[in-house]
């Protein structure tokens, strides 16, 4: 049988595995596979949190296995960091299509008349 240590450094190797992966991912631009690689490892985070807070866990871990949950946490952080970047950009730029859809409405009633209607008169 695994000790509570042994799993959490089992389940730490799979999170560390699928954090590789899913950050690969959101590199190439496949935000969808990214998340979804996310969400599959969310049930061993859980894991890894629950038995992390039984009792005299967390405190006797080893510290290489402290060092790689520090390392994961950072690298988490800083996907996250990029993540909202991303998320910002993509709202200015959803703005700045938003401004100039309004301006096309704005303007569409001085271009009334058919282009083709326009030709035809000076034929």
């Amino acid at each position: 049988m695994e000790t509570p240590h042994q799993t959490i450094g089992r389940l730490l190797s799979a999170v560390e595995a699928l954090t590789r992966e899913e950050e690969f991912l959101f590199e190439k631009g496949l935000y969808v596979e990214s998340t979804t690689v996310q969400q599959r490892a969310m049930p061993l985070v859980r894991k890894i949190a629950e038995l992390l807070v039984g009792p005299n866990i967390a405190q006797t871990l080893e510290p290489a296995l402290q060092n790689r949950l520090q390392t994961l946490l950072k690298s988490r952080q800083d996907h996250y960091d990029q993540l909202s970047a991303r998320l910002e950009a993509t709202q200015q730029e959803l703005d700045k299509i938003s401004a100039a859809q309004a301006l096309a409405r704005r303007m569409r009633p001085v271009y009334r008349v058919p282009a083709n209607a326009s030709f035809a008169a000076e034929g």
